[in-house]
């Protein structure tokens, strides 16, 4: 018997929570319990834990918001995921070394670059090549009060500098670390 902890959420919850992401940054809204609930979830949850449900709201998300800000993008992983695959990137190489160990792949992508078509040529519905800056809703949980994050979480994770987004190795560059000798 599975006694680990099943994430579910209905179709209607994912739309809910999937449009409180977006409008938190499009529109300034407030962060609800149930997305609070989510962002908690999914950072906390380890890969094997990550279900279809997170999934399903990611590919909302990403779906229907175009970003505003451009990073360049890092992921470390001991092999590359398959296309299209959602993940989690960050915006800053140290915690990519950190992670990997310096062993595996790391795959960069310049935003910039990637989303040139989506904006020219997509519209909400349609993105393909988006990302979400989710370090942007704990920076504002944080200047906020909290948002009924703790501070000690929103200390740890904000340094991650996360972001979600989909693998395409297309419009991404993919390196092996090298070991220093």
């Amino acid at each position: 018997m599975n006694d680990s902890f099943q994430y579910r959420l209905t179709k209607d919850k994912k739309s809910e929570i999937a449009q409180n992401l977006i409008d938190i940054l499009q529109k300034d809204a407030n962060i609800t319990e149930q997305t609070r609930k989510f962002i908690y979830d999914w950072i906390t949850t380890g890969a094997e834990g990550k279900t279809k449900a997170f999934f399903d709201v990611w590919d909302i998300v990403l779906k229907n918001y175009l970003p505003t800000t451009r990073p360049i993008l890092f992921r470390a992983c001991e092999r590359i995921s398959k296309k299209g695959k959602i993940a989690s990137f960050t915006g800053r190489l140290e915690c990519t070394r950190k992670i990997s160990k310096g062993r595996g792949s790391i795959i960069i992508c310049d935003t910039k670059e990637q989303l040139e078509f989506d904006k020219e040529f997509s519209k909400a519905g349609e993105y393909k090549h988006t990302f979400y800056p989710l370090v942007s809703i704990l920076i504002k949980a944080r200047d906020s009060g909290g948002c009924g994050f703790s501070e000690s979480f929103l200390n740890d994770y904000i340094g991650e500098d996360e972001y979600i987004m989909r693998i395409n190795l297309g419009n991404m560059y993919s390196f092996r670390w090298m070991k220093n000798e």
